[in-house]
């Protein structure tokens, strides 16, 4: 998917979704758990991963990765880098993971799901399912950006490119560069994984701005993005990247269809 700035500067390259200001973006997450492995899944308007992470107790033993829906040919060579979990410690937190293993040369939500499954899987048999819903932000109004947590609210932010104006206390607060500064500080617990999970959820949500038709069979490098940011955005990949065709959902009205990976 396309990597933007804070200010969206680099969105009017992209041709613009008419469609846009008439829904929402949709993501969902389960984790479940069993004794030695967590199953982690992940769809949304853009993605569809799973990842089967098998563990002794103590450590990642294994990591098995599934590239369902993506938008990129070369997504699908990120199963090689997320291989580098093996060994880290059952329940670490996400700043602990990204201390020890570059994030950049994985696929961003590949990642983010498997460093989900590497904390549930110190919560032993037992499942949980995150939904975020993001509605899309027209004329430069505020919207709504929520996580619900087994199918309760847990945060709800209102949002206006890509900064906070509700709850008071987090006005102006960024969503994307320096989110982990404050977040990690103000959040704890269950409330502080869904917050990252919200925000990840708000970041992708921009991609319903583009009309993807419009750019389907496109190379990587005839649109903007961020070197290195990512494993096909990593020099010596982008330049052989071509966006797939047919690989967006529009879940608005369908949030059933999520994790049928249809």
């Amino acid at each position: 998917m396309p990597t933007y700035s804070s200010d969206q500067s680099s969105i009017t390259d992209f041709p613009p979704n008419p469609d846009y200001g008439s829904g929402c973006f949709r993501r969902r997450i389960r984790l479940t758990g069993t004794a030695g492995q967590v199953v982690a899944e992940l769809e949304d308007n853009c993605h569809g991963f799973r990842a089967t992470l098998s563990h002794d107790g103590h450590h990642i033993t294994a990591v098995n990765a599934e590239t369902l829906r993506i938008p990129f040919n070369t997504c699908a060579g990120s199963i090689a880098p997320i291989q580098a979990l093996v060994g880290v410690a059952v329940g670490s937190d996400p700043k602990t993971v990204n201390a020890a293993i570059n994030p950049f040369s994985n696929c961003t939500h590949l990642f983010d799901l498997s460093v989900l499954a590497i904390a549930h899987a110190a919560r032993g048999d037992t499942t949980r399912i995150y939904d975020v819903v993001v509605d899309d932000e027209r004329d430069g109004q505020p919207a709504n950006a929520i996580a619900y947590l087994d199918e309760k609210e847990v945060l709800r932010f209102k949002t206006r490119e890509w900064e906070l104006l509700d709850p008071p206390e987090l006005l102006g607060k960024p969503l994307f560069r320096g989110f982990a500064a404050w977040a990690n500080d103000y959040f704890q617990g269950d409330e502080r994984e869904a917050a990252f999970v919200l925000q990840k959820g708000y970041f992708v949500s921009s991609a319903r701005r583009i009309d993807s038709r419009k750019i389907e069979g496109s190379r990587g490098t005839d649109h903007p993005h961020i070197p290195g940011a990512c494993h096909t955005y990593s020099e010596g990949i982008i330049e052989q990247a071509v966006r797939l065709v047919d690989t967006v959902r529009d879940f608005t009205d369908c949030p059933e269809q999520l994790l049928r990976f249809k």
